[in-house]
């Protein structure tokens, strides 16, 4: 079962997004705050990040590129997701691997996360 670590403050979106997720036979692991995120166990990587830009104690923009300065897991995708930008705003912050902008149509994030499973 692939594993997917999710950071989205909203708890609508979050909880949404998490029984979807599951319910595509994705383990979801979940956090609503860059603190909250820092605390999980680092050992466990996931397949997958998924990161909302704006949070209450920092930026997905900043998680994206400490995951990806990071030596053990500078190769699992990330998508990044925001209301608030667009990738062209966050390409000079960090380079996730796709972009998902707000509001999403929940086919098109099933199709984007299996396709950036599928090539990273």
């Amino acid at each position: 079962m692939r594993k997917i670590f999710l950071v989205e403050d909203d708890p609508g979106i979050r909880d949404t997004l998490e029984i979807l997720l599951t319910t595509e036979g994705f383990l979801v692991q979940s956090f609503g705050a860059v603190a909250e995120f820092n605390r999980r166990d680092k050992s466990i990587l996931p397949d997958l990040f998924i990161f909302d830009v704006m949070l209450p104690d920092g930026s997905g923009t900043d998680l994206c590129s400490e995951i990806k300065g990071n030596e053990d897991s500078q190769n699992v995708p990330l998508i990044i997701m925001s209301a608030h930008a667009d990738l062209e705003d966050i390409s000079y912050e960090c380079l996730p691997n796709d972009f998902i902008p707000k509001p999403f149509d929940i086919d098109d994030l099933l199709l984007r996360i299996d396709k950036t499973l599928n090539t990273y």
